[in-house]
Order: C-alpha cells, then structure tokens, then sequence
C-alpha cells in the first residue's frame, strides 16, 4: 500500500487487492456476497483507496475499471465508484465528500465517465456523489443471479446510477 495523496490532516493510501485479500484493512464485515464481488471484479481491475485522518483509517473508496460484464452501460475507458464506505464514529462530517473529492479530482484517475449506482433509500450516500459532480443517469436493478446493474426505462429501480463525466 502506498500514499498517494497528501493534504493538511488527510492522507489517501492505493491498495492494489489480491484475489484472496480484496482489503488491505477491513473497516468493516466482508459479507459472502461482497467477497464473491470483489473476487469477480479482480479479474477486471480494481483498486481500493484509503483515507487517513490525523493517522487513523477512517474509510475506503472502491474504484473498478468500467469494462466489467456486470455494467453494460460502461465501457473500458469508464469507472465504476463504489462502494465508499465512513467508519461509523466519523460519519456526519462529510468525509464521504471529502474522500470521493480527492479520489475523482486530486489524483490521476484516467477515465471518461465515473458511475456510482446506490440504493435509493441511501439519502446520504446519493447526496455525497452529487456534492463532487454525479448526476442521475437511471434508476436500476440487479439481476438475480449473475447480480448484474441494469438499467430501467421507468424510474423504478431499487437503485440510482449517477454519472460523472472526467473534468479536464
């Protein structure tokens, strides 16, 4: 794991995961689910980005390589955001913004849009990604089994897809 980023009291760590170690430091409870994710996305790329406050891990950002099976409608030269996750006894500060600010814009992410897709009713999450610049794309859903993100012609979904297009 190495810094890449450094500012005031925060640091932003890379870790470049395992097939058997998707997390460096888990900050919280890897369910099966996730685990078999993380395993599936190995095989096209991802990375996870650690935010340091005053020395302390205090959350992770997850950035995929948009090429995955699972987003038809991302391609090679997109990413995937997410999930981003706060150590409970740091939430309410708006770290979530500060660490997707710093991952989206102060580091050298190449990419021509970035998607974060969450769970409608996470209010906090859909408000952190609006405040670095996504927009609403589509509402979705996941497939059943191979847990693919599919977008809905109506505003139904279980999800939104927000979008952001690389600032140059």
């Amino acid at each position: 794991m190495k810094k890449i980023y450094e500012e005031e009291n925060f640091s932003l760590y890379e870790f470049k995961p395992s097939i058997l170690k998707p997390f460096k430091i888990n900050l919280e409870p890897l369910t099966l689910r996730r685990r078999i994710r993380f395993i599936k996305a190995y095989f096209t790329g991802f990375k996870v980005y650690y935010l340091k406050e005053n020395g302390i891990y205090i959350g992770y950002c997850l950035v995929q390589n948009g090429k995955d099976n699972r987003y038809k409608f991302s391609t090679s030269k997109d990413i995937i955001v997410g999930p981003y996750f706060i150590s409970e006894n740091y939430r309410g500060k708006r770290l979530s913004v500060k660490l997707l600010d710093i991952v989206l814009h102060k580091i050298p992410l190449e990419y021509r849009f970035a998607y974060d897709y969450i769970q409608k009713e996470n209010i906090p999450s859909i408000r952190a990604s609006e405040a670095v610049g996504f927009e609403y794309y589509s509402d979705a859903n996941v497939s059943r089994f191979l847990r693919r993100i599919i977008l809905c012609e109506e505003p139904e979904g279980e999800y939104v897809v927000l979008r952001k297009k690389k600032n140059y």
